[in-house]
């Protein structure tokens, strides 16, 4: 096995792997589709680490983002060669070997490339995303404490093929409006993202989390991947893609307002931003989620559970070389 960081002409076979696992990788697929690979200046941008089998397949990836997310993908043969050599070096050392036989032997490959990476990522790491067991395997490799995190946890994985969509009926539906976020006044809309933040994603109330989510607010206007129910002029729930490929969807955000919930609003905007997906060709939606009704709505709407899907992020952003002992 060889474990090396993944350059422009290992594209095709890197996009080959995440396919293998279509819905655990759509923030993987969507960010290498925005911004490739090697262009640093871009917000999307990654470096892709890859642990490569003697026939030259991946079978484990760990990206960090420029943003300082880490996004993981382990489990599974890649289908296409990136041209390893027989008799290549590992690039892995004896004590990080010890350590990776140490980690969940659930997956020895993404054990092993944790270990390549603990010494080598550069910048700081703000979060682990991905697969729960590859998830965990990277937190342990890297020494991040479980007590370090804002949020930690798992959610059901979900999937559905959009020719199976069950549309829920609403009395009422025909008077409701779906509507483009950019139509929503933006003072409640930075509101209810805050708010969003806080619930959902376990954000801390800090000088930083108002940049954070008007800057998120922008972005998903200018892309134009949010919607909101207005229900007799008054917005009532929003949904969106947090990402997006020609034949697939991953739905989030999804917040309705303590006041507008269990009224069956956000499922009924969910299904039909997930009919005008289906009008445009797309085939397969993918969401995560972990509020039992919540859960319900989705299932309603015809997803099936798949797997477990953790999300992770820490109280304050670390460098893996300030952890490292010194020499």
């Amino acid at each position: 096995m060889q474990y090396r960081i993944l350059h422009e002409q290992d594209l095709p076979a890197l996009e080959g792997f995440l396919s293998t696992h279509s819905s655990s990788t759509m923030f993987l697929r969507n960010n290498l589709r925005a911004a490739g690979m090697g262009r640093r200046s871009h917000p999307l941008s990654a470096d892709y680490y890859a642990a490569i089998n003697a026939k030259g397949a991946i079978c484990a990836v760990i990206a960090h983002m420029r943003a300082g997310n880490i996004l993981v993908q382990g489990g599974g043969d890649g289908i296409l060669s990136v041209g390893v050599g027989a008799g290549t070096d590992t690039g892995v050392s004896n004590d990080a070997l010890a350590n990776a036989q140490s980690l969940p032997a659930i997956d020895p490959p993404m054990a092993a490339l944790a270990a390549f990476c603990q010494s080598r990522l550069d910048g700081r790491i703000t979060g682990v995303l991905g697969p729960s067991a590859a998830v965990q395997i990277v937190q342990h490799a890297f020494g991040l404490q479980s007590d370090g995190f804002t949020i930690n946890h798992d959610e059901t994985l979900y999937s559905l093929s959009l020719s199976d969509l069950q549309l829920p009926i609403h009395p009422l539906g025909d008077s409701y409006q779906v509507e483009d976020a950019a139509r929503m006044d933006r003072a409640t809309l930075l509101r209810w993202m805050r708010q969003y933040e806080i619930e959902a994603l376990g954000a801390e109330e800090t000088p930083a989390l108002d940049g954070r989510v008007a800057s998120r607010v922008v972005n998903a206007l200018e892309d134009r991947c949010w919607w909101v129910l207005f229900v007799d002029g008054q917005p009532v729930s929003l949904t969106g893609f947090n990402a997006r490929l020609p034949d697939a969807v991953q739905v989030g955000p999804v917040w309705t307002p303590p006041a507008y919930r269990n009224m069956g609003y956000a499922r009924f905007l969910v299904g039909r931003s997930l009919l005008a997906a289906r009008a445009r060709g797309v085939k397969q939606a993918v969401l995560f989620a972990n509020n039992p009704a919540a859960c319900r709505a989705y299932e309603a709407l015809g997803f099936t559970a798949i797997g477990q899907y953790r999300l992770s992020q820490l109280r304050k952003p670390v460098v893996l070389a300030d952890q490292l002992p010194a020499m």
